[in-house]
């Protein structure tokens, strides 16, 4: 994957292979809001990757085999961002190939979306986010995170082999299990850390703060 982020354009394109729900209303003038909402089978094969432009993503552990996914695209009167972004031209697709499952949202130029990811046990995850804050809950497994300027704050569970984070212009902190490592070089920071397990994870920010607790 290209991870050079042009952080205000976002654009993907693919075949959309799943049947999804949306629920577009108008709140009033100030507000747009589009709900799409999907499901997927996944298992400890599977590869998840997604990108999204502006807003946040967050995690939640669950178990079984099924990926639940509600975004919320939304632009009020009050955004800085494009005046020009369409909600309704939001939709959510995915393609998949073998064991790897790529979800995207398109149209996403100058709208903001909320992601909420119900995640079982996978083999990989990876995503990008422009702007916004990556949170919640996931299961250990390889994770590999960009973000352009936000935060990063996950609890992840379970054992693993390494875990980088780098960040340009913030701070950064691991805690919990394993030999652990906390950097700081004037406005930069990174944090190393080591178990015996087999999962890697691997977080970049650009600006911002990252911030990972392992339970």
């Amino acid at each position: 994957m290209n991870r050079q982020r042009t952080i205000w354009s976002v654009a993907f394109s693919m075949v959309a292979g799943v049947t999804l729900m949306s629920l577009p209303f108008t709140a009033d003038a100030a507000e747009q809001e589009k709900i799409m909402n999907a499901e997927y089978t996944v298992s400890t094969a599977t590869e998840v990757e997604f990108d999204s432009g502006v807003g946040q993503i967050t995690f939640e552990r669950t178990q079984g085999n099924v990926m639940q996914v509600s975004v919320r695209a939304y632009k009020d009167n009050d955004t800085v961002f494009d005046k020009d972004g369409n909600v309704e031209a939001a939709e959510l697709s995915a393609r998949q190939s073998g064991d790897r499952l790529i979800l995207e949202v398109k149209e996403q130029d100058g709208i903001q979306l909320d992601w909420v990811i119900k995640l079982p046990q996978v083999a990989s995850l990876e995503t990008d986010l422009g702007v916004g804050e990556i949170s919640g809950e996931l299961w250990v497994s390889d994770i590999n995170i960009d973000i352009g300027v936000g935060e990063v704050d996950l609890d992840i569970f379970g054992n693993y082999a390494s875990i980088k984070t780098d960040v340009g212009v913030g701070d950064s902190k691991i805690r919990g299990i394993g030999q652990i490592e906390n950097n700081r070089f004037l406005m930069t920071a990174n944090s190393r850390a080591s178990s015996n397990g087999d999962a890697k994870i691997s977080i970049d920010a650009g600006v911002g703060d990252v911030s990972i607790r392992i339970e």
